[in-house]
């Protein structure tokens, strides 16, 4: 297991600074996940701390240790790919043992670590067959036991599951939550996937143009978000967030209760008219026409239908107030936080 440290680190490709003078720490035998959309900055945080994109300036530690110019070779890290990046003329048993060989690790040695990291990973009835008469998860899985064989101090892992179907996804998410739950070694997992984020992370860290948006816990990340980039890339549907004079108000679709009237005790209490209504099981989702806004709902109640006139109710306690800037207003960051709730009211 391993800590993960950065100092002040710029990344600059030319005069395009993709990262700059960013700090974080990365605890030591904790599942993270750097999310965020495409060209945010998370591959490259990755990439440095493989070796393999070093960074312009600043530190990069672990366990203390400066590793910002150490050879890759030399890091006690294992990488997976989207691409599985597996041999298609080896065995499974020879693309897990690849490694083992080249660092000379004696055969008894490769024998019982192939077993047993085939077994951890549901490959031991396929060690004899060749990677194209596989699945794609099975492929993954390859993947995954070649680099836990090394048994690293760090797995990283850029968008493993990208390529599998939407089924598969969700059963490859939870066999990795359980093997880092019995490794309990530090898992860097970056995706651009705020679900796959949520559901598998002890720490989220929710990066954007190179900066860090927020970092946190899942819960945390979800039920108290900083600013509004962050309220609205975690949570599905995203909060919904509207003009509160110069200020912003936001409360997630959840939230909402649906009435034919405004209800006691709930200062945000607004008409509208379905747009559109989605059956999901147990909830049902709905948007919603609110003059200028179109507001998501998401409610046990299936009662509503198509241009049904309904009014939107939310209570004081799950609204959210952001400055003009996006910057999350909290109770004890002004003294005037209730005259918020009552504007709100009207």
């Amino acid at each position: 297991m391993a800590e993960i440290e950065f100092k002040k680190v710029t990344k600059a490709f030319g005069s395009n600074k993709v990262i700059e003078d960013l700090d974080l720490t990365i605890q030591d035998g904790k599942f993270t996940v750097l999310v965020g959309a495409s060209g945010c900055g998370k591959t490259t945080l990755l990439r440095m701390i493989a070796g393999i994109g070093p960074a312009t300036s600043g530190q990069v530690l672990m366990d203390g240790k400066d590793i910002t110019d150490l050879d890759p070779a030399k890091r006690d890290i294992a990488m997976v790919f989207q691409n599985y990046a597996i041999y298609p003329t080896m065995s499974v048993k020879e693309n897990i043992e690849f490694g083992l060989k080249n660092r000379k690790v004696p055969k008894e040695e490769r024998e019982k670590l192939i077993k047993e990291y085939a077994e951890v990973v549901g490959l031991s009835a396929y060690l004899d067959r060749k990677p194209g008469t596989l699945s794609g998860g099975q492929r993954q899985r390859i993947a995954l036991a070649r680099a836990m064989v090394k048994r690293p101090k760090v797995f990283l892992m850029d968008e493993p599951l990208s390529n599998l179907d939407a089924k598969l996804r969700v059963a490859m998410r939870t066999e990795l939550i359980e093997m880092h739950n019995r490794m309990q070694t530090t898992f860097i997992y970056v995706t651009h996937d705020q679900v796959e984020a949520m559901a598998m992370a002890d720490v989220i860290v929710l990066m954007d143009k190179g900066k860090i948006m927020q970092e946190a816990s899942p819960e945390v990340i979800y039920r108290d978000p900083n600013n509004v980039y962050t309220a609205q890339f975690i949570g599905t549907p995203p909060m919904n967030v509207i003009a509160l004079d110069d200020d912003k108000v936001g409360f997630r679709p959840e939230k909402i209760v649906l009435a034919d009237r405004k209800l006691d005790n709930m200062p945000f209490a607004r008409e509208g008219v379905v747009l559109t209504r989605e059956m999901l099981g147990s909830e049902t989702q709905y948007k919603v026409q609110m003059g200028a806004d179109t507001i998501m709902v998401k409610t046990p109640n299936d009662s509503y239908k198509y241009e049904d006139k309904v009014v939107m109710n939310v209570a004081a306690e799950d609204l959210y107030f952001f400055d003009a800037a996006g910057e999350r207003i909290r109770r004890g960051d002004v003294s005037n936080y209730d005259e918020y709730v009552r504007r709100v009211g009207g």
